[in-house]
């Protein structure tokens, strides 16, 4: 597997730096002409990854974003200095309130094959898989 990994500061100005390094590796990843709803895809939940991971993680910390790949999947992982998460205490919004927030694992999970979180002392890893085979975006 190929990879490719950065470590940014906890800070909401980082997820521009992680969109270019996001997009650079997905061109890596899929070519110069990627299939457009993947791309987007891969790119969004990135996106919410992180902001997640920025916003409820250690303020002053840093957060981690890598990503391995291979012919038939992209593994990315987000990495934060956050208190411990489980994605099953997380429930779908509801979309009959009208909310500024709490969209975000709910759009990782649709737009991803799979996702995990590990919790480890100090720090939280997201796990998101996506299988490249044709057809899948």
């Amino acid at each position: 597997m190929k990879e490719r990994t950065i470590e940014l500061s906890s800070e909401l100005e980082s997820l521009r730096v992680a969109a270019q390094f996001t997009d650079d590796v997905i061109r890596e990843i899929l070519g110069d002409s990627p299939p457009p709803q993947l791309g987007y895809n891969i790119s969004l939940a990135v996106s919410e990854a992180l902001t997640n991971a920025i916003r409820h993680g250690q303020t002053g910390g840093k957060v981690g974003l890598g990503f391995s790949w291979d012919t038939q999947m992209v593994i990315i992982t987000v990495d934060d200095q956050g208190d411990e998460l489980n994605l099953e205490d997380i429930s779908d919004p509801d979309f009959e309130v009208a909310a500024t927030g709490g969209y975000g694992i709910y759009i990782i999970r649709k737009l991803m094959d799979e996702v995990t979180i590990a919790n480890f002392p100090g720090w939280k890893r997201l796990t998101m898989i996506k299988r490249l085979n044709e057809g899948n975006g």
